[in-house]
C-alpha cells in the first residue's frame, strides 16, 4: 500500500492503443515499450519532465494500459496545444521504424478536475469520465474512419475553458460530437491533430448551457478494439508535404560515426529530392553486432529480434561479403523466399593489417606464420563484427595452412587442439588506449590508425579485403514500396558521391578507388587479396569454441602417459578455465566418476586418464544429474565394452578414447572440450 494523497486538480491526457488485445505478447512487449518511449519524449520535448513523482507527471501501470497525471504547475494550454502534436511526431518515428504489427495508433481523451490517491491507487470522477470519452462511438468511428496515428477528444468543459477562445490551441480543428456512454451523456470536442478536418462553418458559438461532468483525469489506456488492427499499416492521404520515407539501416560497429554522420547529412539533402523542399526521408542508424544481426536476417527478422535488437533493417552494411553469404545460406537452408539480399556493390573498402609498437614496426611487412612470435595478440571477438570475422579467419587459415575454411575442413583431426593454441594467443586488452609493447592488434587499417600508438604493418602474400557492401533487404512478402525503392538508392548514391567518399577516407576507410587519406604508416597501395574461402557460421562456431572458458575435472591415475596427458590439458585448460585435480589409484577407476560428481559437481566435464588394464568392470551408479565424461585409457582394449572406461561410455555423455600416443590422445580430448560438437 502506498501513501495516502490529498485531492489535488490536475489535467489529464487518456490514451488507447487501437488493436493491442489482438496483439501476440511479444507484440504486445514491443507496443508497450514503444507507447512509454513515445510518451516520455513527447512530454520533455513539452518542457514536462517524465520523472512519475505525484507532485510530478505521475503515471500508473493498469496491466493492459497506464495512466498519467500532468503536474500541476504545467499550463492547461501547453497541454493541448504542444502536447498532442509531439506525441504525433513520436509516434511516427516509432511506426515508421517498426512494422505494422506493431505500430502504434491511440485515441486520446483530454480532461482537467480533482484527483487523490487512497494508497491504493488513484480515483476521481475525472478517471471515470476519461475512460468514457475514450469509448464512445464518435471517437471509435473516427480511429475506424481515418488514418493517422491519433484522434483526440476533450470534454466539453476543457473545450469551452481552455481550448475555444486560444488560437493557440486551434480552436477550429475541433468538431462537436455527441457522447453517450454508460451514465456520461452530453458533449465533446473531437480532433485529429495530424489529420485535421477542414471546418465547414465557422466555430461555433459558446452554448447557453453545457453538461456539467465532475469527472476529470490523465490516462493512458491499452485496450485494444480490432476495428483499429486493419488500419495499423494503412496509408496516410498526402498533406501539402508527405510523410518521410523511413529508411532503416543496419551498420557495423567499424561504420557507425561516418554512417551516422552521413545519414544526417543525407536526410536534410533529401528536402532537395523534388524542388518541392519537403524532407523526404528520415534515417534511423543502428549498430548491429555480426553473428546476431546475420542470425536475425535469416529468421526474416521477426518480432522478437525488433525489441531486441532494433527495427528491421532495409539497407544493410555490414563489413564483408562473407556476412551476406552466411544470410543467404541461413535463408537457402530454412526454405525462406520472403527475404532476399541485393548487393550492391562497396560504399568503401579497408585491409586487414597488423599493429604493432613503432619500435616493432622496423620492418613494414610481416609473414603470416610468423605470428606466433608476438607473445600475445589482442582479443579476437569473430562474432562482434565483420572485421573480427576476417581477423579470425586469417588467424585460422595462418595456422591450417589451408585456402578454404567450412565446417568439414573445421572438423579435421587435430583442428580444436591447434585452434586453442591460437585462441590461448590472444587476450583482452587491458584498460588504456594502447597494448603492452610485446601485444599485436590484428584488424582493419582503420582500427590500427584510430590506435594512435600502434603502427600498421602488412603481411606479404596478400591480406584480407573488407569490401564493405551496401546491401538492399528486400522483402517479397509484402506490397512493393516504390517511395522506399528510390530513397534506398538515393541512399546508396549519396555513400558514394565525392563527399562521401571524402567522409570515408577521412575516417579512415579507402574509398571506392582503394585510395586512403595520406597517414603515416598507411601503404597508399592496394595490397593483394588473401586466397582465402570462408563460411563464416563455421569459422564463427570453430573460433567461439576454441577460446571458450572450460573448468574441467582431471581424473589422473598417476601412470606416466596419464601425468603427461594431464601436463598438457592443463596447459591449454588453465588460462581460460580451472583444472579441478582428482587422483585416484588404478584399482578405484570404478568409483572415479562418481567420486569427480561428489565433489565438483556435474555441471564440469571430466576426463579420466588411466594408463592400465582394468579387472572386470563395475556397473556405474545411476546419478541425479547428467554428466559429461571423456575417458583416455593407454592400454590395450582400454574402450571395449568390457573395460571401465567403456561402462562410463555407455553410461554418461562423452566419448572413450583408446590411444597409445599422448599427442593423438591430446587432439582427441581437445575434439571434445573444444571442438564444435563439445
Amino acid at each position: 500500500m502506498g501513501t495516502p494523497r490529498p485531492a489535488v486538480h490536475r489535467t489529464m491526457l487518456a490514451v488507447d492503443v487501437c488493436g493491442f488485445g489482438a496483439l501476440g505478447r511479444s507484440q504486445q512487449q514491443a507496443v508497450r515499450h514503444g507507447l512509454y518511449a513515445a510518451l516520455e519524449a513527447a512530454f520533455v520535448e513539452c518542457g514536462v519532465p517524465w520523472d512519475d513523482d505525484w507532485d510530478g507527471t505521475y503515471h500508473e501501470d493498469r496491466g493492459d494500459g497506464l495512466f498519467v497525471l500532468v503536474p500541476a504547475g504545467v499550463p492547461n494550454s501547453r497541454v493541448v496545444s504542444a502536447l498532442p502534436h509531439a506525441l504525433v511526431g513520436q509516434l511516427r518515428r516509432y511506426n515508421a521504424m517498426f512494422r505494422p504489427q506493431t505500430g502504434i495508433r491511440l485515441r486520446a481523451a483530454i480532461t482537467a478536475g480533482e484527483v487523490l490517491n487512497d494508497g491504493n491507487g488513484v480515483m476521481g470522477d475525472g478517471l471515470v469520465l476519461a475512460f468514457r470519452l475514450l469509448d464512445c462511438a464518435a471517437l471509435r468511428d473516427e480511429v475506424t474512419r481515418r488514418p493517422g496515428e491519433l484522434a483526440l477528444i476533450v470534454s466539453d468543459r476543457f473545450y469551452q475553458d481552455v481550448v475555444r477562445d486560444d488560437a493557440g490551441c486551434d480552436p477550429d480543428s475541433y468538431r462537436r460530437v455527441p457522447v453517450d456512454v454508460k451514465e456520461v451523456r452530453g458533449a465533446a470536442w473531437l480532433s485529429r491533430p495530424d489529420h485535421p478536418h477542414t471546418p465547414s462553418s465557422a466555430r461555433p458559438p459558446r452554448p447557453a448551457a453545457r453538461v456539467r461532468w465532475a469527472v476529470p483525469v490523465l490516462a493512458v489506456l491499452l485496450a485494444a478494439p480490432l476495428s483499429c488492427d486493419a488500419l495499423l499499416g494503412a496509408p496516410a492521404p498526402e498533406p501539402p508535404c508527405p510523410n518521410p520515407v523511413q529508411l532503416n539501416v543496419l551498420t557495423s560497429a567499424e561504420k557507425a560515426d561516418v554512417v551516422r554522420t552521413l545519414a544526417a547529412e543525407f536526410e536534410d539533402r533529401s528536402r532537395t529530392f523534388d524542388g518541392t523542399g519537403c524532407k523526404q526521408a528520415d534515417v534511423y542508424v543502428a549498430v548491429g553486432v555480426s553473428e546476431r544481426s546475420a542470425a536475425a536476417l535469416g529468421r526474416g527478422w521477426p518480432d522478437g529480434d525488433v525489441a531486441a535488437l532494433s527495427p528491421e533493417p532495409h539497407v544493410w552494411l555490414p563489413d564483408t561479403g562473407w556476412e551476406v553469404a552466411e544470410v543467404r545460406a541461413i535463408l537457402a537452408d530454412s526454405g525462406r523466399t520472403d527475404v532476399e539480399l541485393d548487393e550492391r556493390g562497396p560504399v568503401a573498402y579497408s585491409q586487414l593489417v597488423l599493429g604493432v609498437a613503432p619500435d616493432r614496426a622496423r620492418n613494414p611487412s610481416f609473414e603470416w606464420r610468423e605470428l606466433a612470435a608476438f607473445r600475445t595478440l589482442a582479443a579476437v571477438d569473430a562474432d562482434a563484427s565483420g572485421a573480427g570475422l576476417a581477423a579470425a579467419a586469417a588467424l585460422v587459415r595462418a595456422e591450417l595452412d589451408v585456402e578454404v575454411l567450412d565446417a568439414a575442413v573445421l572438423d579435421g583431426p587435430d583442428v580444436a587442439r591447434r585452434l586453442r593454441d591460437v585462441a590461448l594467443r590472444t587476450a583482452p586488452q587491458p584498460a588504456g588506449p594502447c597494448p603492452a609493447a610485446d601485444r599485436a592488434v590484428l584488424g582493419s587499417e582503420k582500427a590500427i590508425r584510430d590506435l594512435t600508438c600502434l603502427q600498421a604493418v602488412y603481411p606479404t602474400g596478400g591480406t584480407v579485403h573488407l569490401t564493405h557492401p551496401f546491401v538492399s533487404v528486400v522483402r517479397r512478402d509484402r506490397p512493393r514500396n516504390v517511395r522506399r525503392e528510390a530513397v534506398v538508392q538515393r541512399f546508396q548514391d549519396h555513400l558514394g558521391d565525392g563527399s562521401a567518399q571524402e567522409a570515408f577516407r577521412h575516417a579512415g576507410f579507402r574509398d571506392q578507388d582503394w585510395v586512403p587519406e595520406p597517414h603515416e604508416g598507411i601503404r597508399p597501395d592496394r595490397q593483394p587479396a588473401l586466397a582465402l574461402e570462408v563460411d563464416a557460421t563455421a569459422v564463427r562456431a570453430a573460433w567461439r569454441s576454441a577460446g571458450r572458458s572450460t573448468p574441467v575435472v582431471l581424473a589422473v591415475d598417476g601412470t606416466a602417459r596419464a601425468e603427461q596427458l594431464a601436463d598438457r590439458l592443463t596447459e591449454r585448460i588453465r588460462p581460460r578455465g580451472e583444472v579441478l585435480r582428482l587422483d585416484f589409484a588404478p584399482g578405484d577407476l570404478a568409483g572415479v566418476v562418481e567420486r569427480g560428481v561428489a565433489e565438483f559437481g556435474s555441471d564440469r566435464p571430466i576426463v579420466v586418464l588411466s594408463g592400465t588394464a582394468t579387472a572386470a568392470p563395475v556397473r556405474p551408479p545411476v546419478l541425479d544429474s547428467p554428466v559429461t565424461v571423456y575417458g583416455v585409457g593407454f592400454a590395450e582394449g582400454a574402450c571395449s565394452a568390457v573395460s571401465q572406461l567403456g561402462v562410463f561410455r555407455a553410461a554418461y555423455r562423452g566419448d572413450c578414447f583408446a590411444e597409445r600416443d599422448v599427442d593423438r590422445a591430446l587432439d582427441l580430448v581437445a575434439d571434445g572440450l573444444w571442438g564444435t560438437d563439445g
